[in-house]
């Protein structure tokens, strides 16, 4: 699930997560971790709620107290998305259906500067030259990485900073 932070907690009370991460086994494999042997808990970003799947207290608390570190709060929560943990899918899905196009052109403009300026390095990744003339191309967004995602969640926060902009599980 998009909009779903998974968390490992390992038999030490470490836990364990991975941005972008889609399942427990994308955590487990990014973090050299035997799934089998580790607790799983997710985070909801657009329910703001936390689930275990197996789990037991002293795994409750880290993962309560990660969660509270990078999600506990409005404002923790932008800190988060501002150290580019979180998609632009992600954060859509977490600012009011009405000013969701708004978010989605200004991550355009982005994308479009990425793409513009990668063009203008004359090192195309294709041999025949750029493939895509006045779109987005997706090849400097990959080799962005962190800092696309820094650059999309710095719009988001422009909007998600106002509460009337926030789903109502985020109000406040």
């Amino acid at each position: 699930m998009e909009d779903t932070i998974y968390c490992l907690v390992d038999t030490g009370g470490t836990v364990y997560v991975q941005d972008g991460a889609d399942s427990y086994a994308d955590v487990a494999a990014h973090c050299a971790l035997n799934e089998d042997e580790c607790e799983e808990y997710r985070f909801d970003l657009t329910n703001r709620r936390w689930l275990k799947d197996r789990g037991r207290p002293t795994s409750d608390r880290a993962v309560r107290t990660y969660i509270d570190q990078c999600a506990g709060t409005p404002d923790r929560l932008m800190t988060f998305a501002a150290e580019g943990h979180l998609p632009k899918r992600t954060l859509l899905n977490l600012i009011t259906p009405d000013k969701r196009q708004a978010y989605l052109d200004a991550c355009t403009a982005v994308e479009k500067k990425y793409t513009d300026d990668c063009a203008a390095e004359n090192d195309p990744c294709l041999e025949p030259g750029c493939a895509v003339e006045n779109e987005i191309c997706l090849q400097p967004l990959l080799k962005a990485g962190i800092e696309y995602h820094k650059a999309c969640a710095a719009e988001w926060i422009k909007m998600f900073a106002n509460p009337r902009n926030r789903i109502e599980v985020w109000k406040n």
